[in-house]
C-alpha cells in the first residue's frame, strides 16, 4: 500500500468554509456526487444542513415522549397510592376536605404535568449524554481548530467505498473552501 493511501485510509478530508451558505452548498453537492460525508462541524446550527447531509428524524423525540410517560405514570400511582389503595402494609393518607371525593383526579393534574416534564427534561438530556458517549474523561474524536468560533467543517470519510480524493478536493474548492487539509484522529 502506498503512503498516500494509507494516509487517506488512516485520516479524514476536512474542507474549512467560512459562510454557512457556502458550507450547505458543498455538502448538498457532496452528497449528490456520492462522496462518503463523516460529518459537519459548524459553530452554531445551520438550517437544513442535516438534509443534505442524508441524516434520518432522530429518535430522541420518541425517547422523550416516552420519559414523559413514565413521569406521568409514576406520579398517578404515587398520587393514587397514597390517597386511596388500602393495602395490609400500607393505608395510605386519604383526606376528605370539605366533602371532596378520596381520588380527586382534577387535584392531581399540576403533579403530573411537573412530574412527566421532570422525567421527559432530565432523562432526555441523560439519555442523549449517554448515547452520544459524553461522559466526564471522554476525548474528542477531532481537534478542528476554530470550528467552535466562526469556521464550519465537512469531514469526509476516506475509509469509506466511493472517496474519491481530486474529486472531493475540486467540489470543495469549488464551493468556496478555504482551506481543505488531512486531519488525524486524536487516539
Amino acid at each position: 500500500m502506498s503512503a498516500r493511501a494509507t494516509q487517506a485510509a488512516d485520516n479524514y478530508l476536512v474542507g474549512y468554509f467560512v459562510e454557512d451558505e457556502d458550507i450547505l452548498a458543498a455538502t448538498k453537492a457532496t452528497r449528490q456526487a456520492g462522496l462518503p460525508i463523516y460529518d459537519c462541524y459548524t459553530p452554531f446550527p445551520v438550517h437544513g444542513l442535516e438534509a443534505a447531509q442524508g441524516l434520518p428524524r432522530s429518535w430522541m423525540t420518541y425517547a422523550c415522549f416516552l420519559l414523559a410517560l413514565t413521569g406521568f405514570l409514576t406520579s398517578l400511582f404515587m398520587q393514587s397510592y397514597t390517597q386511596a389503595i388500602e393495602t395490609p402494609l400500607w393505608s395510605g393518607w386519604p383526606l376528605n376536605v370539605g366533602g371532596k371525593p378520596f381520588l380527586p383526579l382534577t387535584s392531581f393534574v399540576p403533579v403530573l404535568f411537573e412530574l412527566a416534564v421532570l422525567f421527559a427534561g432530565v432523562g432526555t438530556a441523560l439519555t442523549l449524554l449517554a448515547f452520544l458517549g459524553l461522559y466526564p474523561g471522554q476525548k474528542p474524536k477531532f481537534t478542528l481548530p476554530g470550528t467552535t468560533d466562526d469556521r464550519f467543517a465537512l469531514v469526509l470519510d476516506t475509509a469509506a467505498a466511493g472517496f474519491d480524493e481530486s474529486k472531493a478536493r475540486e467540489l470543495m474548492q469549488r464551493h468556496g473552501a478555504s482551506e481543505i487539509s488531512w486531519v488525524a484522529p486524536n487516539r
